[in-house]
């Protein structure tokens, strides 16, 4: 498995390619704006995309997920609670964008305890609401990295004022589903820098 990071959008949103060099496959993380610019670095890393996994349905993670997915034909994941916002431009606040959002329905809707294999690879699904309603993290624990979303960031955590959000519910999420994960696992969040379970567990000032 190989990992590159492409900052996309407005709000300059981690887009990651999930590379299984062996077989030439990609999965894609929340493809949340320019297009163009994803569908170029499929070409230039030679991967056929085959599914694309959305961590939530905010605009600034599903911006650009029409044209990547009507040009790779790649099926769509979702967490169930979120799906709306794929099809209405308020429940995924399009503002952030600065335009309407809207996109076909998801292909596949995923809940906690799913586990995925998509292009050779294996991907555990916890639900973590807090953020959303429908927030998913997806756990690859054979290279021991998790795609977080906006569920947790580099010492801080994912908004709670939004509709939909809840305080509460996120910390809860986090500390049984991200904290109990080992130490040395791997944070790549939906903005900033990665981080890991351990440096959250000593570091991040909410959950002390």
């Amino acid at each position: 498995m190989k990992i590159y990071t492409i900052p996309v959008g407005m709000l300059q949103t981690n887009c990651y390619f999930v590379v299984n060099e062996e077989l030439r496959e990609a999965v894609i993380f929340d493809p949340g704006g320019d297009p163009d610019k994803l569908l170029l670095a499929a070409e230039k890393l030679e991967v056929k995309v085959v599914a694309i996994c959305l961590t939530h349905g905010h605009s600034d993670h599903i911006g650009g997920l029409a044209e990547v997915r009507k040009e790779t034909g790649a099926p769509v994941y979702i967490g169930e609670a979120d799906a709306d916002c794929l099809l209405n431009p308020s429940s995924n606040l399009s503002f952030f964008v600065g335009h309407e959002v809207q996109n076909e329905p998801a292909d596949f809707l995923v809940h906690d305890g799913d586990v995925l294999t998509l292009g050779g690879m294996k991907f555990a699904c916890f639900a973590t609401p807090g953020h959303t309603p429908g927030g998913i993290c997806y756990y690859n624990a054979e290279n021991e990295v998790v795609f977080a979303g906006d569920t947790i960031f580099c010492e801080s955590i994912g908004r709670t004022d939004l509709p939909g959000g809840s305080y509460k519910a996120l910390l809860q999420s986090i500390k049984t589903k991200i904290l109990t994960l080992p130490d040395a696992v791997h944070l790549l969040p939906g903005h900033g820098p990665s981080t890991s379970v351990a440096w959250e567990k000593r570091r991040n000032p909410f959950l002390q």
